[in-house]
């Protein structure tokens, strides 16, 4: 097992260095804002005569309600190169139009809007809006804002930032990157447990795989991926799918856990309150999804709500796990320690608690790799669990149906098992019944033990002269019996076997024989059985009454002996 975590910490080193690396664009200016609500006008000539607005450049940008905003990006004046122009850089959130006015120091100003369905025009991956600034002679002193209907839930105008092309596009390089390779090993182990499930039907893979895909499905909206596959789709209505895939991952991870740990960890209690919370994420899900903008910030309070509650099932879980010292708690911590860290920052996030940041948008990212590629391990041990556990429910059923089937004391089929397995087979075989000769008198000379003995040395000799298609058995006392296919009378015949009790090693160095008395018919039906039995039984005590030692052959009508 631990060679196992040593790629897939340095595939783990190697994202979070794409994401370091991709996140600090040498150059970048981070820009302050001010904000101030607009009033409701139906046009630009009412824009012009509303009065002046009262700018706000210390309090929180969402503490100005929801509604129409203008904002003033503040920064020291900047000259763009021709060859390496400027863009502004700065979060999708929920707003329907929006206007920017680049003013350059000679007084010259240039103009770019879009809005919610015109979002993928300057859309790029991590759900960024990148826009291209005109290019002048003059540095850029300033860019004037203006929001249409925004949510604003977080903010209005969230992480703006100036850099050159060069650096953004080597930001979004980076991006990309690190995207690709989370799709990579999303679809990876969706197809690995898919393909587990259909060959072992563990629950918990089935859950893992459609998980995992959820994950993807929701990474793909939230990185603005979807906008750029789509290009007609509202980046609103992509902000609505994602509020829904966010929770359905989230509830699937919650079942992935409980199928996983089953009943040892998930009392019915903790069982029936992760149920009822996850009704209620999914519940704030669909609701935001249907209903917004409409009650806008209390559908969002209600979300986060759901998603409070829906991680508060981790504390139960851990700490179930951890007081019945179970095998696989730390393996589980390392899994999902990171995002459960994660996804209680981006609560905090959505409370208003902390401010955004381009790691707190994209570490989720980050966590949920490593979570897929500790849980990797996590499903490997357990998996390895459940092998055993089915090697040795094997081992035992093998070994109990043996102990069923066997003489306990030579290890030959025992009567009933040797009856089950012989009548029915097709063909002509050939019945030899043996019994040790003057068995009593050894048993009265040397004990009950020596005669033990000297049946398991005889089976073993016995044993010794069976093909493998054929069948010996102990029938009882010191009476065996030996069933051969006719295909084999050639090396299994009774000389063989009464030569190798001759010159066999026996206990006390008895020398010790046997009779053997044989016939050949078909054992078909029982009646078969019964009847070659009878035939052999018959030869058995003619090579008794005739000096023992010896063979004799049965037929139909006589028993003769056999030279």
């Amino acid at each position: 097992m631990r060679g196992l975590f040593k790629p897939f910490l340095r595939v783990l080193a190697a994202m979070m260095l794409a994401l370091g690396i991709g996140s600090a664009a040498h150059g970048a200016v981070p820009l302050e804002g001010c904000f101030a609500s607009l009033p409701p006008a139906s046009g630009d000539a009412e824009r012009v005569l509303a009065p002046p607005p009262v700018w706000d450049c210390t309090s929180p940008q969402n503490r100005l309600g929801t509604g129409d905003f203008a904002a003033r990006l503040l920064f020291a004046p900047v000259k763009a190169d021709p060859a390496n122009p400027l863009v502004l850089r700065f979060a999708s959130v929920w707003q329907d139009r929006a206007k920017f006015v680049f003013r350059y120091a000679d007084g010259t100003t240039a103009s770019l809007a879009f809005s919610s369905w015109q979002a993928s025009r300057y859309m790029t991956i991590g759900a960024i809006f990148e826009l291209p600034v005109p290019t002048h002679k003059a540095p850029l002193t300033a860019i004037h804002v203006e929001i249409k209907d925004s949510a604003n839930l977080r903010g209005i105008v969230l992480g703006a930032t100036l850099m050159t092309r060069s650096e953004a596009d080597r930001l979004t390089g980076w991006l990309i990157a690190l995207y690709a390779g989370f799709a990579g090993l999303i679809l990876a182990l969706v197809v690995y447990n898919l393909a587990f499930w259909v060959a072992l039907r563990h629950r918990f893979q089935l859950v893992y795989a459609l998980m995992a895909a959820s994950l993807a499905a929701y990474t793909f909206t939230s990185s603005g991926a979807a906008l750029l596959v789509f290009s007609n789709l509202d980046n609103n209505d992509r902000l609505r799918i994602n509020y829904l895939l966010l929770y359905f991952s989230g509830v699937l991870g919650l079942a992935f856990i409980r199928a996983f740990f089953g009943r040892a960890v998930f009392t019915p209690r903790l069982r029936r309150y992760c149920d009822v919370v996850s009704g209620l994420a999914l519940s704030g899900g669909v609701a935001v999804a249907l209903l917004a903008p409409w009650q806008f910030w209390l559908l969002d309070r209600l979300f986060f709500c759901a998603g409070l509650a829906l991680l508060s099932c981790i504390f139960p879980i851990v700490w179930n796990a951890w007081r019945s010292r179970n095998r696989y708690f730390w393996l589980f911590m390392l899994s999902w320690g990171a995002p459960v860290a994660v996804s209680m920052a981006r609560l905090a996030h959505g409370f208003n608690l902390i401010g955004y940041s381009f790691w707190l948008d994209n570490g989720n990212l980050l966590a949920l790799g490593g979570e897929v590629l500790f849980s990797t391990l996590l499903i490997v041990a357990r998996l390895r669990e459940l092998s055993d556990e089915r090697d040795d429910a094997r081992a035992h059923a093998k070994l109990a149906l043996r102990l069923a089937n066997s003489d306990p004391l030579t290890g030959l089929l025992n009567r009933r098992a040797f009856l089950e397995q012989a009548i029915g087979r097709a063909g002509r075989f050939r019945l030899m019944l043996i019994d040790i000769d003057h068995f009593k008198a050894i048993n009265d000379r040397y004990g009950h033990d020596a005669g033990d003995e000297m049946l398991g040395s005889i089976a073993q000799t016995i044993q010794a002269c069976r093909p493998r298609d054929a069948l010996a058995v102990r029938l009882g006392g010191e009476e065996f019996a030996l069933l051969v296919p006719m295909s084999h009378q050639a090396e299994c015949n009774p000389e063989r076997i009464l030569a190798a009790v001759r010159d066999g090693a026996m206990p006390y160095d008895v020398r010790v024989t046997v009779s053997i008395g044989f016939a050949e018919g078909q054992i078909a039906t029982e009646a078969d059985w019964r009847r070659l039995y009878r035939l052999a039984d018959s030869a058995l005590y003619r090579a008794k009454a005739d000096g023992r030692d010896r063979a004799c052959r049965a037929t139909d009508f006589a028993a003769s002996a056999v030279a």
